[in-house]
């Protein structure tokens, strides 16, 4: 005897399936020493640098260094993006919103890629950095917006 599947079952699946891909969107732990650099491919290997773009369609693009997030923003369009976040150098590993992001370029601190952006929870935090670090303050919009620094990679 065949057995007929409820009519309600493709539903609650379809349902399922809406509710996963609407899900917030958050970025994900970096494996560190596993997970590679969405644009430059080097191996993760430094909590205190990176970011990750959350995409549109769900997907997660982790990146090692600022200055890989940046290059791949801006080639990037707009609409493609997603949601972008930065690792908070002074928590390792925590992700912070770019848009809400204080960051510091040209500092004493050299990254993965030999850059010396540095990000931090907020612009406050950056400038209380800054006198250690050195560099100036910026935002994300600005850095985008360098085009002197475009031909990092």
């Amino acid at each position: 005897m065949r057995r007929l599947v409820p009519p309600c079952r493709p539903a609650l699946l379809v349902l399922a399936l809406l509710l996963a891909a609407c899900r917030g969107r958050e970025p994900e732990p970096i494996t560190l020493n596993e997970d590679q650099c969405g644009y430059c491919r080097m191996t993760i290997a430094d909590a205190r640098f990176g970011g990750e773009a959350v995409l549109p369609t769900g997907r997660v693009l982790k990146f090692d260094a600022p200055e890989c997030m940046l290059s791949w923003a801006r080639a990037t369009p707009a609409e493609q993006r997603g949601d972008l976040y930065v690792i908070d150098l002074q928590h390792p590993g925590s992700f912070v919103p770019v848009t809400t992001a204080g960051f510091l370029q040209g500092t004493s601190m050299q990254g993965p890629m030999g850059g010396s952006v540095v990000g931090f929870a907020n612009p406050t935090r950056a400038e209380e950095q800054r006198a250690m670090l050195g560099g100036r303050l910026t935002t994300w919009g600005d850095l985008l917006a360098d085009t002197a620094s475009m031909g990092h990679h």
